[in-house]
């Protein structure tokens, strides 16, 4: 039986992170509270692009932590398990990844310049933007972008000062974040994490199965005296949604009416398919499309009993890769109504994802007839059913 307890206390052992203090995966669970902090052990400490000793830190009080490289790095002839950056002069600051942009909202609470691009575009109801300056608690933001949407994006998230006082006791004034992806997603890439040592409540993450899936914190003696960097494994941490993160590549130029429509596009260099192994296909299924399409035309869910005749629309755009959608006509002559319906399908057309063919997203014509009823008069009373067209060959 002995033998038994001592083979299970070396297969703990040998789970044990090397140099950081780790927390489980397991939301809530008691093990998710680190007990000890780890001190970079092994790590190589570099200050201006130099080695130097930890102890000269304490000579430093300008320095800032730069980055953590968690790999192993040979330095001067020496091995280490990582190197841990710091700087005192700004040419040897890392590049700050979406500075200078305008300050983000969803549904009135300011979040920050990675999150507005982790949001369902789908969902969105309405966007409003100012060029603007503006200030906010200090800081200088290029503008604003004001997202109001349906997505309840903060319900099962925490804000990163609450997670840092609840996860690790420590007080946020006291810590630098290193926010990078979980461990078994990382495997030696350039990109060793996002360095957050401001504007915490502007960040909220979710904890647990495909989120914050690991905590680790490190111990550094600064000349202020201890500070600590805490790491955030996030699972959803290179989730940018593709398409959001398009969408607010220029933040200040998008189009509020229309943003995930294309008026202009020149498709004569692209391959444009007219069937693919998975076709064009919109967020929530066609019912959920149609209360979409009749919410923005303020058209009553139920039909009104002035609704008398029935008609209809087909309509043929393409559905491009990146799941935005251009070139938008009616197959059939105009009538009362439709130009209200094409402007409808603009402005909705962030819930279309792109066609798929051997594994990528590629362009697809998409072809669809809108139903409806109108009354004695020819105006439209209510939107009834939406249905895909395929076209033969």
């Amino acid at each position: 039986m002995n033998r038994y307890i001592l083979v299970f206390i070396i297969v703990l052992s040998g789970l044990q992170v090397f140099s950081q203090s780790t927390c489980s995966n397991t939301s809530d669970s008691a093990a998710l509270y680190p007990k000890q902090y780890g001190t970079f052990k092994d790590y190589a400490f570099l200050l201006n692009g130099k080695l130097i000793k930890r102890k000269a830190l304490l000579n430093n009080p300008e320095a800032k932590l730069n980055n953590v490289f968690s790999n192993s790095i040979t330095l001067e002839g020496k091995r280490y398990a990582g190197a841990v950056y710091f700087h005192t002069e700004e040419r040897y600051a890392p590049h700050v990844r979406y500075a200078d942009q305008p300050a983000y909202f969803i549904n009135g609470r300011q979040v920050s310049p990675y999150q507005i691009r982790l949001i369902k575009l789908e969902l969105y109801k309405r966007i409003s933007k100012s060029a603007q300056d503006t200030t906010i608690n200090g800081g200088l933001y290029r503008g604003s972008i004001h997202v109001d949407t349906d997505e309840d994006f903060f319900a099962d998230r925490i804000a990163l000062p609450d997670l840092i006082e609840k996860y690790t006791g420590l007080k946020p004034e006291l810590v630098t974040v290193r926010w990078l992806g979980s461990q078994n997603l990382y495997n030696s890439e350039n990109d060793t994490g996002t360095i957050i040592r401001s504007n915490f409540p502007l960040y909220s993450f979710k904890i647990g199965n495909l989120s914050v899936e690991k905590i680790e914190v490190d111990r550094v003696h600064f000349a202020q005296g201890k500070r600590y960097v805490v790491h955030l494994s996030d699972y959803s941490y290179k989730w940018s949604k593709s398409k959001a993160a398009l969408f607010f590549e220029e933040p200040l130029a998008l189009d509020t009416v229309f943003p995930c429509y294309v008026s202009d596009y020149d498709m004569q260099e692209y391959s444009i398919f007219t069937h693919a192994e998975i076709d064009p296909m919109v967020y929530n299924g066609l019912n959920f499309y149609l209360k979409k399409l009749s919410s923005t035309m303020e058209l009553l869910e139920v039909k009104p009993s002035t609704a008398t005749q029935p008609d209809s629309i087909t309509v043929q755009f393409i559905v491009m890769k990146n799941g935005m959608i251009t070139a938008l006509s009616s197959v059939e002559s105009d009538k009362p109504g439709h130009g209200d319906i094409l402007s409808a399908i603009k402005k909705n057309a962030c819930v279309w994802s792109p066609a798929i063919m051997g594994g990528r997203p590629v362009f697809c014509h998409k072809k669809m007839v809108i139903f409806y009823s109108i009354d004695n008069k020819g105006n439209i009373q209510s939107l009834d059913r939406v249905e895909y067209r395929y076209d033969h060959h």
